[in-house]
């Protein structure tokens, strides 16, 4: 399980999504991320995780239609 507070890049949360593949619970609340960043943290663990929190202040609908790709 991962859990930031602090800002991280989107860069930082990619590389733990292509890196972490058995990751469970990923929050980032207080972290802004891309429409883009959102979008492959789900294709890379949505079907797998069960927890994922994450401000959306920045997001389009886009990025909340991958949700759906999520297991729970």
């Amino acid at each position: 399980m991962f859990s930031f507070q602090q800002e991280l890049s989107g860069e930082t949360v990619l590389l733990i999504a292509d890196s972490c593949q058995q990751l469970k619970k990923l929050i980032l609340d207080g972290v802004t991320l891309t429409n883009d960043d959102v979008i492959h943290v789900i294709k890379k663990l949505g079907n797998q995780l069960t927890t994922l929190v994450l401000y959306g202040g920045h997001l389009r609908d886009v990025a909340y239609l991958y949700l759906r790709n999520c297991t729970r």
